[in-house]
């Protein structure tokens, strides 16, 4: 480990106590973090563009909910499918090497349809192609990502680490989505996409720098098959981590879907591509504020009665954007249903990052370094239900409207949430 790991977790250079600035920034003080702080910023500002130029490129070809669900989709399945298989290869080869050469596919891909939308030949199943490839990459880059945080940051500063690299990824869902609106209204999605591909050469550059200590946590000679199987069961065996999963799956297939159709919203308020824009960057605003308060609070208790008040108040601020067309509709609120909307998304990112963040510690806290990758690889699969949720919606929103399948999921998730917090007092304790 790093010597700039003993640094005193919440004290300054000079010997005195931390200020408040500091203790939200402490794990950035450590090299390897701050390189990989550097990467998850490039790489999710790339995945950003990307989602956003797909989403409406999509919508735009068909406009159809259940076609823009389906592109999520195809992202989704080959995720839950290799996730596991990447936290496996992660722990056998070196996951700084397995995430360089996953971004470099993902890289080549956004090369082939930027050219292909700036030649005008780009049609709606090269982009299905394109997100199963991609969903494949993301798939061998999530667990080694993730499991190379409690290598490079002492225990003490775990939250905060994970807390700072939520924050990072949310800057992207602030700066990602206005950019990419100004930029689809510019220069078009091509464009986009080579935006994207400039910040996936960054990411991979970054993550070059970090001195991974290189861990063979496998037996000489174990399939891949037997390393998932003690995977497996270590996570049976651990009820903390089994009731966390349960709560995230929830949380990915009722609430995250909103995500895929945020496009029909800005159909249904009357805005274009820079509207749309505003609309998601408004999401990564909350979820920058909520993330940045999680990192101040720095090792704290009670994480699971946070984990459970802000999955339920995901839930019902999520119940009130879908509605918010048809109250203002109903109070003749016109260009004002836009704000309000806009609001509500932004309380829906604070939410939504509180959530993640602590779940993720919660995880990261209870798994053993000898089995994190494969661990971390299963939790995965987590990430991939995200498009498959949002196929459901779509496919929902099809036959019922975007709003009454968003109110739907909230609905459903707040009173889960709710049931959880009543019935089940070891959640509550986590600490």
């Amino acid at each position: 480990m790093s010597s700039e790991n003993s640094l005193p977790p919440v004290m300054a250079d000079s010997g005195r106590p931390a200020s408040g600035r500091q203790k939200i920034f402490d794990a950035l003080r450590i090299r390897n973090f701050r390189w990989y702080w550097i990467s998850t910023l490039s790489f999710f500002s790339a995945l950003q563009l990307q989602s956003i130029a797909q989403a409406w490129l999509a919508y735009e070809i068909t406009h159809s909910p259940l076609k823009l669900g389906l592109v999520s989709a195809a992202f989704g399945v080959p995720n839950c499918i290799f996730s596991p298989l990447g936290g496996i290869i992660g722990d056998r080869i070196g996951r700084r090497r397995v995430i360089i050469s996953a971004q470099a596919v993902s890289g080549t891909v956004i090369l082939v349809i930027a050219t292909l939308i700036t030649t005008g030949l780009v049609q709606y199943w090269h982009l299905l192609i394109a997100a199963l490839i991609n969903g494949t990459a993301f798939a061998f880059i999530m667990p080694c990502q993730q499991a190379l945080v409690p290598e490079m940051v002492p225990r003490e500063k775990l939250y905060n680490a994970i807390a700072l690299n939520s924050g990072a990824m949310n800057i992207t869902r602030v700066a990602g989505p206005a950019l990419a609106g100004a930029l689809i209204g510019f220069i078009g999605t091509g464009g986009v996409y080579y935006f994207a591909l400039g910040f996936y050469l960054i990411a991979a550059a970054s993550i070059f720098m970090i001195s991974e200590r290189l861990r063979v946590n496998v037996s000489a000679g174990k399939s891949a098959l037997a390393e998932l199987m003690e995977g497996i069961n270590y996570m049976r065996s651990h009820t903390v981590i089994l009731l966390v999963l349960l709560m995230d799956f929830a949380v990915t297939l009722l609430g995250m879907p909103y995500h895929s159709l945020m496009p029909v919203f800005a159909e249904l308020l009357e805005v274009q591509a820079l509207g749309y824009g505003f609309l998601m960057t408004m999401v990564g605003i909350g979820a920058l504020l909520g993330s940045l308060s999680i990192a101040s609070l720095g090792h704290f208790r009670s994480k699971g009665k946070l984990l459970l008040v802000s999955g339920i108040l995901f839930g019902l601020i999520l119940t009130l954007f879908a509605n918010s067309p048809f109250y203002g509709q109903v109070l003749g609120m016109g260009q004002k249903t836009f704000y309000l909307a806009s609001f509500l998304l932004m309380l829906i990112g604070a939410a939504s990052s509180c959530y993640t963040s602590t779940s993720s510690t919660l995880i990261q806290i209870n798994i053993t370094d000898e089995i994190r990758g494969r661990v971390l690889g299963i939790y995965g699969i987590v990430f991939g239900l995200m498009p498959i949720g949002a196929l459901m919606a779509g496919a929902v929103a099809e036959a019922i409207g975007a709003p009454s399948a968003i109110t739907a999921g909230g609905t459903i998730l707040a009173v889960f949430m709710l049931i959880m917090t009543l019935a089940n007092r070891r959640v509550k304790r986590l600490e």
